[in-house]
């Protein structure tokens, strides 16, 4: 991970007296604290707006229109977090604060895809480790439907957004503070945390420590929303296929060929890790 150097706006240099002053990039562990609370802020006004809204669903025109407007208001409370937090990274540097949308190359593209898919088997392992109550699953059943709006929401403006905020902005400003690994880690926290539950932010947080690696190999947002998008895509295929509710991959393969299956996932992750790694250097430059 030493190949690529920091920021030059790591920090911010002000001279008085003969005095250097340092003050550390956004976010910092107080400061990312702080985002957490006005995000968790904007997520209720959303739904006390959306409750609102579905009090008089019948005058809505149908009830098909609520994954509509569930994306309409997830969309706003995420740009204003990350107006939020671009503004108080603008006011942490003295040079202008660019979200990284740095261009790969295209061989990355099924690379991060394959490798996705492999680490999905294990995210999978890892969700199962917490029994999730019947009340709470299905609940989840009730909220994850097939609406056009809805996988629109889970594979485009999830993965866009989410990455700007949590690898754009709590990434980008945590590598400036804190040694890498430290910095990935705790934003691999902060996206499990987001997830406002244990079922899905354990997987999250496991998933977060992957693409904020891929963030930090490659310094650009773009393989974080690849990732992100083939992870949520995934789960949406899980929608339609029959008996949704008794499917894992162990139920769905049978104990022998997940056992394979998993073994298979690990070297492939493993192998699409090294190639990331080994051309990271090449990509950076």
């Amino acid at each position: 991970m030493d190949n690529i150097q920091p920021d030059n706006d790591a920090f911010i240099v002000n001279s008085s007296n003969d005095a250097l002053i340092l003050t550390s990039a956004y976010p910092n562990l107080k400061s990312l604290t702080r985002l957490f609370f006005v995000l968790i802020f904007f997520m209720l006004i959303g739904g006390i707006i959306g409750g609102f809204l579905f009090l008089d669903s019948k005058h809505l025109g149908s009830e098909a229109i609520k994954p509509l407007i569930n994306l309409i208001l997830y969309i706003g409370f995420m740009l204003l977090t990350i107006r939020y937090g671009i503004k108080k990274a603008k006011k942490n540097q003295p040079t202008p604060f660019n979200i990284r949308f740095n261009k790969i190359p295209f061989w990355l593209i099924p690379v991060l895809i394959l490798t996705t898919i492999a680490l999905v088997v294990g995210l999978e392992w890892v969700s199962n480790l917490i029994p999730m109550p019947d009340s709470v699953r299905n609940f989840f059943e009730k909220v994850s439907t097939k609406n056009f709006f809805s996988i629109i929401t889970l594979v485009i403006a999830a993965p866009i957004l989410e990455e700007i905020l949590c690898r754009g902005i709590v990434l980008k400003g945590l590598l400036k503070n804190y040694a890498p690994n430290k910095a990935i880690l705790i934003s691999a926290l902060f996206f499990g945390l987001i997830h406002l539950n244990p079922w899905q932010a354990l997987p999250a947080f496991f998933g977060g420590l992957f693409l904020g690696w891929a963030y930090y190999k490659t310094q650009s947002v773009i393989p974080g929303m690849i990732i992100h998008a083939t992870i949520n895509g995934t789960s949406v295929l899980f929608l339609f296929l029959p008996y949704q509710r008794q499917q894992s991959f162990s139920t769905l393969l049978g104990e022998p060929f997940y056992i394979l299956i998993c073994a298979l996932s690990a070297l492939v992750f493993i192998m699409g890790c090294w190639l990331i790694n080994r051309k990271a250097v090449s990509m950076s430059d």
